[in-house]
């Protein structure tokens, strides 16, 4: 399953971002169990667990602070090289290039003012540096215009592609998700379709 892309699609209250809370744990089945390669997960630390897992919500709130202290929130010991790298992957380096300060380029208040798909792009950096296992994209496009979820999209896509760990897409619209592997559309809380595009 590793290298998979798995995409759940359906209306507002379909039950997407539940089964994702689910999966992370942050909710407990009321029955049933959940597993993880065949291993329940009760029996999984998920405080272990959760460092194999990058989120990528819908509403990215960041700091005032330097590009480079947005990434190293996530991960204290990353190195320059890696903070590029998983800057280059999300699409993101023109926002350290505007300002010819790079890593050290100023955000928020005093500094550079980003725009939702530029927060969107750091939140993509900052799940990638950790270098997930499973990364999960929650809505990730919801809250923004046409012109930028496309671009958005183009950039989970390129994530996703990537074939370095399984990636969960959780959207509204079928066009956010059609590279998909696997799609499951959901409706009222059930599973009413698979397949893939």
């Amino acid at each position: 399953m590793v290298d998979d892309t798995l995409a759940f699609v359906g209306p507002s209250g379909s039950g997407k971002s539940t089964l994702v809370k689910l999966l992370v744990e942050s909710y407990t089945p009321l029955r049933g169990e959940i597993t993880y390669n065949d291993v329940p997960l009760r029996e999984i630390l998920m405080n272990t667990a959760r460092r194999q897992f990058g989120f990528v919500t819908q509403d990215t709130s960041l700091f005032s602070g330097s590009l480079r202290e947005k990434l190293l929130f996530v991960k204290p010991d990353a190195t320059d090289a890696e903070m590029l790298d998983a800057l280059h992957k999300a699409a993101a380096m023109g926002i350290q290039n505007q300002s010819g300060k790079g890593l050290d380029t100023p955000i928020g208040e005093g500094g550079m003012m980003l725009s939702g798909g530029e927060k969107q792009r750091i939140s993509i950096a900052r799940s990638l540096i950790r270098n997930p296992k499973l990364l999960i994209f929650d809505e990730a496009t919801s809250a923004l215009d046409s012109l930028t979820e496309d671009e958005i999209t183009e950039t989970v896509k390129n994530v996703s592609l990537s074939r370095e760990r399984i990636t969960i897409l959780i959207a509204h619209r079928l066009s956010t998700i059609l590279h998909a592997n696997s799609i499951i559309v959901l409706e009222k809380g059930k599973i009413v379709e698979t397949g893939n595009h």
